[in-house]
């Protein structure tokens, strides 16, 4: 799962009320986390990378002083939930992803050979789409799950 979405599901698992207040997630919506929670209940894992887990470490800074030691607490404890793939980013700067999309992206791609990968982000997943590797978009299950509720 790329880093809008994790950062989504904790904080919509921290204060679901702070999902569309928070500038980091105010593009989601309550909906959105519902949906993220009982489409992810199909796996039995969450992976993730120390360069996700990082770019949702420095996006979660941004919440306000009186919570961070809270946020702090909860975000340690869903992180030794998740399962943890690393790989040398001299590595994945070696890849033809990494100048396209930068190193998270590149991380990303690199586990897309043995997972699928979830993300949010159109460019990402028509890329890891054209090699023929397992993505699924976000943005669709939102629209596809609102048109079932039509």
């Amino acid at each position: 799962m790329d880093t809008n979405l994790l950062l989504l599901l904790l904080i919509g698992a921290f204060e679901r009320e702070r999902i569309e207040k928070f500038k980091r997630t105010a593009g989601f919506t309550k909906f959105d986390y519902d949906q993220l929670v009982g489409f992810l209940r199909l796996f039995s894992k969450i992976v993730t990378t120390p360069h996700i887990l990082t770019e949702v470490s420095n996006l979660a800074g941004a919440l306000p002083d009186n919570v961070r030691e809270s946020w702090s607490t909860h975000f340690a404890r869903k992180a030794a939930t998740l399962f943890e793939v690393f790989e040398e980013s001299r590595l994945l700067m070696s890849g033809i992803s990494f100048g396209a999309f930068g190193l998270t992206d590149a991380a990303i791609h690199s586990l897309a050979a043995n997972t699928l990968i979830l993300t949010e982000d159109f460019r990402l997943s028509g890329f890891l789409r054209s090699a023929k590797l397992p993505v699924f978009n976000f943005r669709e299950l939102i629209q596809l799950s609102k048109v079932q509720m039509s």
